[in-house]
């Protein structure tokens, strides 16, 4: 609350060209008890004045030579910006139109000549009080910015509409914002421009997304911010309410918690859920006990402790990305990311992009800086499937930053080092590959310091039925139905199929079954119509079967009839052609495109 003392110190500048009447003003407002009082009758003295003598109100007249009373007015607020302008107009009576100009420009009262000075009087004095009440929220204001700014926590306010309309300056410095970048901006714009700075950027931007989807309810959680430093961030949410208790916005408050012992317990969380996702890439959850596999296993557990290249060849569908997954969770490395890239789901424009990042205005569209996959995996893994995919050109950039253990956004001049272990995967032979010039040799040799062979379903059927037995448990759990195991019958069918599409296709087979099946038993007849034909087919295709002049066929001209003979089973159903066949729908279409067969 205000007192007398404070009112009545208040500062008052009285402006007129009328002196008698400016006289008659102070005299009135001196007998009232204010003190700090200054006069002019020249307007043009207004300006000068008010910055030195700095009042908590304006008597202004309107109607005065050389500068009128809307053109001070003017003045006054490009002096206080977005401030509160203090000013009580004079005007004649019944001088409406010049009122609401004057009320348009800023103007917060008026009085009507002639005076009533009783009422002069009373509209200064509540003038007055709300100036200086203004003051004190003003500087409480600064107070607590100054209070926000000096906390180590990174805090943005937004408004009920998610406009940005405040952020201290650890926000600012956390994600290296400029001021003009904070002004007013929605939370969806912020996010889309911060998100490249964390460690996950899409999974920031869908939690970030969610603080706005139910105004109501405080949020807290960790963020794992990597530029300018890798940090682990406490992220507190809160609704901002208003004096009736109405929503009026939202705090957002980061606080960086890497080092900090209040957070023993958010840590033991994160220990106890990479261990979890250790697990579930242990070796134990690779199904299969077979000579094959048990070979494989021997390979995988003399790649963990070394940061050797590995690269990974199998069939499509074997599990070459959950062999990664064992190798980068049972590593040193298990701490880092994991960073999984397909090299043929990619367009060719935009591969070197994905991994190597850009900057912004590097090309058409770059309207941000990107994040690219390598530095992405920094500290951990990166693998790269369907590597024998890529274009020689992007193959000479990867083999370089295989050697120099560094990159360069596209449209970057600066070299950035990345600390990566390289994991690499393929359905081809590549050694054939390089032979016939679509692969360098020399990054042959990079990626393939450690070969790891994932045999095909086939070769391994004394794992079928452990397979059944985990996907039958697996699926089954998921859609509640109680499917203890598979008949004899069934598993027979199971061993006899070829498997093109190995494991993937098993594990689709036994899901669709697991729907299509009544009892408490997998049975042969739940399973699919076309089980058991693979061999008639592979019989159908082997050389006793080809005419003599085409014993031996190209495994290009073998792909290309395979994939007509998908197409040609499905009525030309891509996706369901590129399941059959065991790989993606990206793929398909490239091979369908190199070997001239025309698309569905």
């Amino acid at each position: 609350m205000l007192t007398d003392q404070e009112i009545y110190a208040a500062k008052i500048l009285i402006v007129d060209d009328e002196p008698d009447i400016v006289y008659l003003l102070e005299f009135t407002l001196r007998k009232e008890g204010y003190q700090n009082i200054r006069t002019t009758t020249d307007s043009r003295e207004v300006k000068e004045t008010y910055q030195d003598f700095q009042p908590d109100l304006v008597l202004l007249d309107i109607r005065m030579p050389h500068i009128d009373g809307f053109q001070v007015i003017e003045q006054l607020r490009d002096i206080e910006k977005n401030y509160y302008v203090p000013v009580l107009v004079m005007t004649a009576q019944g001088d409406r139109e010049n009122r609401l100009r004057a009320f348009e420009l800023g103007a917060r009262d008026f009085i009507a000549k002639p005076f009533d000075f009783s009422e002069v009087v009373a509209r200064i004095y509540n003038l007055v009080v709300v100036r200086l009440l203004y003051n004190q929220l003003n500087l409480n204001s600064q107070r607590l910015e100054a209070v926000l700014d000096s906390t180590g926590d990174a805090i943005a306010m937004f408004d009920d509409a998610q406009r940005l309309v405040f952020a201290n300056k650890q926000f600012a410095t956390l994600f290296q914002l400029t001021e003009r970048d904070l002004l007013s901006k929605s939370a969806e714009t912020l996010r889309r421009e911060l998100k490249s700075l964390f460690q996950e950027p899409d999974v920031f931007e869908e939690s970030d997304a969610a603080l706005f989807d139910d105004v109501s309810q405080s949020v807290e959680g960790i963020v794992e911010i990597r530029e300018p430093d890798r940090k682990l961030l406490y992220r507190y949410s809160t609704p901002v309410r208003d004096l009736l208790n109405h929503i009026a916005g939202r705090i957002v408050v980061y606080r960086d918690v890497s080092k900090d012992a209040e957070i023993e317990q958010m840590t033991a969380e994160v220990v106890r859920l990479r261990a979890e996702l250790q697990s579930e890439y242990d070796f134990e959850h690779i199904i299969g006990n077979s000579p094959a596999m048990r070979e494989m296993y021997t390979l995988m557990r003399r790649s963990l402790d070394s940061d050797i290249s590995v690269l990974i060849h199998g069939e499509s569908g074997t599990g070459k990305e959950l062999v990664a997954k064992a190798i980068h969770f049972n590593s040193p490395r298990k701490k880092g990311p994991f960073v999984p890239v397909n090299c043929a789901a990619i367009p060719e424009s935009l591969i070197e992009s994905e991994l190597f990042g850009h900057e912004k205005g590097s090309f058409t569209g770059a309207t941000t800086r990107r994040i690219g996959r390598f530095e992405q995996a920094d500290g951990g893994t990166i693998f790269l499937d369907e590597i024998g995919e890529m274009d020689l050109l992007l193959q000479a950039k990867l083999l370089r930053v295989l050697q120099e253990r560094e990159i360069q956004r596209v449209g970057g001049t600066a070299t950035i080092p990345v600390n990566v272990r390289v994991i690499a995967a393929t359905n081809k032979e590549l050694e054939e590959t390089v032979r016939g010039g679509k692969f360098r040799e020399d990054l042959f040799y990079r990626i393939a310091a450690f070969p790891v062979r994932v045999p095909p379903l086939r070769e391994r059927r004394e794992d079928v039925p452990m397979l059944a037995e985990h996907f039958l448990k697996k699926y089954g759990e998921q859609m509640g139905k109680e499917i203890k195991s598979a008949t004899p019958g069934a598993i027979h069918r199971l061993m006899e199929h070829e498997w093109p599409g190995n494991v993937r296709e098993f594990e689709n087979v036994i899901q669709r079954s697991i729907l299509l099946e009544s009892s408490n038993m997998l049975e042969a007849g739940s399973l699919p119509p076309q089980m058991g034909g693979s061999r008639r087919l592979t019989a159908a295709m082997s050389p006793s079967a080809m005419p003599e002049s085409e014993d031996i066929l190209p495994l290009e001209e073998l792909e290309r009839r395979a994939i007509i003979h998908a197409l040609q089973k499905t009525d030309n159903n891509v996706t369901q052609s590129a399941s059959a066949l065991g790989i993606n729908r990206a793929t398909l279409y490239r091979k369908m495109k190199r070997y001239q067969i025309d698309a569905p």
